[in-house]
């Protein structure tokens, strides 16, 4: 269960992350409580809130379950080298412990499996990675994570990382019909490292943060699998993926993606051509057009983004 879609409900403006109305955040909160319990009884064991809203969220969601154990988290250290930048090296290291600190508070844990940094390349410098691999070093040994990832939309940069440093346990990264590269530049080398790969953006292409569906239907729509359903087989069926992050808004869109894995029937990739190619036609900008007057802000503010480009 991932972190972006899931925070959709909350009462945020893109951009302006963390500036929650407590009153409407507190409304709200029974239908992400609904939404994680009925997650975890599924099955689902792990979850990857990014921004500080979204592990707090959770936290409550859990504690209202009452659920301690056999879940895995990961925390998020989010564009930790940006924030090194014109401060004293001294304390780059505890940037990025203050980071895990706020997300456990948040999650109401002691301990997240995996600490990820978020988008690495953005100034990267050998300092600054060795300065965060200082601050994951001393937050094992503490007990506060056990393991180190990196996410990026970059596989290329995360390759370079993994050849430099060789201290990662897993990998986040784009995977889907539209977004291939990590096919060949990363996942031979997550193999050979045995680093996990987390597939991420199983529906937000070929535009950023706009379903694929949403440019459909297509011809070739029939048969038991939806379109949502065959993109995450589609995913799945590469061996050296580990795990998928999908965002769920709603118990209908759990029930789907749940039933990738356990509905019957053999997935008709045309599906995913067909909506590829409407998606690159020159009509789909009516389509994104009309996006522009969605209720969903991210949905708005992607759809404007997509057209300025």
């Amino acid at each position: 269960m991932g972190g972006h879609e899931y925070r959709r409900p909350l009462p945020t403006t893109l951009g302006r992350w963390g500036e929650i109305e407590e009153e409407k955040f507190m409304q709200t909160q029974p239908h992400r409580n609904s939404i994680v319990k009925k997650a975890v009884e599924a099955g689902i064991n792990y979850f990857d809130p990014t921004h500080v809203e979204e592990a707090r969220s959770l936290g409550l969601a859990l504690k209202e379950m009452q659920l301690k154990d056999d879940l895995h988290f990961s925390v998020m250290s989010l564009w930790p080298f940006g924030r090194m930048v014109g401060t004293r090296r001294s304390a780059w290291r505890q940037i990025v412990i203050d980071d895990v600190e706020e997300k456990l508070e948040a999650l109401r844990r002691s301990h997240a499996d995996t600490l990820t940094i978020l988008t690495p390349e953005r100034d990267y410098s050998r300092q600054r990675m060795t300065a965060t691999i200082d601050a994951f070093t001393q937050l094992k040994k503490e007990g506060k994570v056990s393991f180190l990832g990196a996410s990026s939309h970059k596989p290329e940069f995360l390759a370079e990382l993994m050849r430099l440093y060789d201290c990662f346990d897993t990998v986040m990264v784009p995977y889907n019909y539209s977004e291939r590269e990590a096919e060949s530049v990363l996942f031979p080398l997550a193999k050979a490292l045995e680093v996990g790969v987390i597939a991420i953006k199983p529906f937000a292409w070929p535009y950023y943060g706009i379903p694929f569906m949403r440019f459909g239907p297509v011809e070739a729509e029939s048969g038991p699998l939806t379109p949502a359903q065959i993109s995450l087989r589609w995913v799945l069926r590469s061996p050296e993926v580990s795990t998928v992050l999908a965002g769920i808004n709603s118990q209908a869109e759990l029930d789907e993606d749940l039933a990738a894995i356990t509905k019957e029937g053999e997935p008709n990739y045309e599906v995913l051509k067909q909506h590829l190619e409407t998606a690159n036609h020159p009509l789909a900008k009516k389509k994104l057009e009309n996006m522009l007057e969605d209720p969903a802000v991210d949905i708005r503010h992607f759809a404007e983004r997509a057209l300025r480009q």
